[in-house]
């Protein structure tokens, strides 16, 4: 009888924590953050997590200005251009950097973030993450980083 009394002490825990899950809900996330004068630090490039490595000096980051400006950093190197935005569609436009060598890893991140950026065609904003996309498909999940 005993290890029955301590599985019904339980129940009450279990449908509460039944009940939670049954109400979490899959639509969108509202947004909440802004596309321009928004921190975005680099979290998922082509569906694979992005973490920074020994060798960078800092995160994989873009901003964009309300002037029709981006700045950033690549992994290697600083990246600035400019940028076109009507309704969902995004296109970054003459893009350039400065030209450090750096590690491999860091410069195949450095490539692999500047053919991304170049390819863009949209984009939406979920909650804090700026998702890039390419003819509606993600290349890139960025989230918002709020400076203190």
């Amino acid at each position: 009888m005993f290890p029955v009394f301590k599985f019904a002490r339980l129940l009450p825990l279990a449908a509460a924590i039944s009940l939670a899950a049954g109400c979490a809900s899959t639509a969108p996330v509202a947004s909440t953050a802004s596309l321009t004068n928004t921190y975005w630090k680099l979290v998922e490039l082509h569906g694979a997590r992005v973490a920074m490595t020994p060798e960078q000096e800092r995160e994989v980051r873009i901003t964009l200005s309300d002037d029709g400006k981006v700045s950033g950093f690549t992994g290697c190197n600083r990246v600035m251009g400019g940028y076109t935005v009507a309704a969902d569609v995004l296109r970054f436009t003459q893009l350039g950097g400065t030209r450090m060598m750096c590690p491999p890893p860091a410069m195949q991140l450095e490539s692999a973030v500047l053919a991304h950026l170049n390819s863009v065609t949209g984009f939406r904003i979920e909650g804090e993450q700026l998702i890039l996309l390419k003819d509606g498909a993600p290349v890139a999940r960025y989230e918002s980083v709020y400076l203190k």
